[in-house]
């Protein structure tokens, strides 16, 4: 992944602390000084590496993998801004320019030890929140898998899309879509799943748009 593509996974999730979810194509646009149509182009291209979500007519949003990297680069920015500020004495909005630039450059064995340095702050100098490591294991791994995966009387979250537009607006019209919850009723050996979106009758999904539908799955200790 490039500086351009990270750039827009940040936007993406400094729009969503500004509670703006999906994030309009504009909007994106507008921060990165950009076309729209250069926007669209490269939202395509993270589409494909399944790092975004896009619905058209509304915007996109992050998927888990995107939010991971997305937390990891604001993470590592503000740290900078920290560090420039406290121990430089940048103003913090100079800093924040500067940190832009390190967030791409500087790996994250660094960065964790420039939290240690600095005495694990947890907001920036613009008082915004400073993500933890997204790369900690955590005590419960929570992992995405399809919803074919499934099992029977289980409650679900949808991460993430990845089928075509058609089919998209189709599972959106239905109550399958990014952040909806789903019970499970069924899952047959072929993937065929039977479901009932929150808020929506209940859906029987074929295999192939089930293998494409990817759900949050809280795994349990041994």
């Amino acid at each position: 992944m490039n500086d351009s593509q990270e750039m827009y996974l940040v936007v993406i999730a400094q729009a969503n602390e500004d509670g703006i979810n999906p994030v309009p194509v504009n909007h994106l646009a507008e921060r990165l000084k950009v076309q729209p149509v250069s926007a669209n182009q490269m939202i395509k291209k993270l589409e494909e590496t399944s790092l975004i979500c896009y619905t058209p007519y509304k915007g996109v949003e992050l998927s888990p993998t995107g939010r991971r990297e997305a937390a990891r680069l604001l993470r590592n920015r503000r740290m900078w801004e920290v560090f420039l500020v406290e121990n430089l004495g940048y103003p913090p909005l100079q800093a924040d320019a500067i940190a832009c630039q390190l967030e791409h450059i500087v790996s994250d064995e660094m960065v964790e030890k420039l939290s240690s340095f600095l005495g694990t702050p947890k907001t920036s100098p613009l008082g915004k929140p400073i993500p933890s490591n997204p790369m900690a294991q955590p005590d419960k791994p929570v992992l995405d898998a399809p919803l074919s995966m499934s099992n029977a009387d289980e409650e679900v979250i949808v991460t993430s899309i990845h089928t075509a537009e058609t089919e998209r607006r189709f599972l959106n019209h239905s109550g399958v879509k990014v952040g909806s919850s789903l019970q499970i009723l069924a899952v047959q050996s072929n993937g065929t799943c039977l479901i009932r979106p929150e808020g929506f009758p209940i859906l029987q999904l074929a295999p192939w748009i089930s293998h494409a539908v990817f759900v949050r799955l809280s795994t349990t200790e041994a």
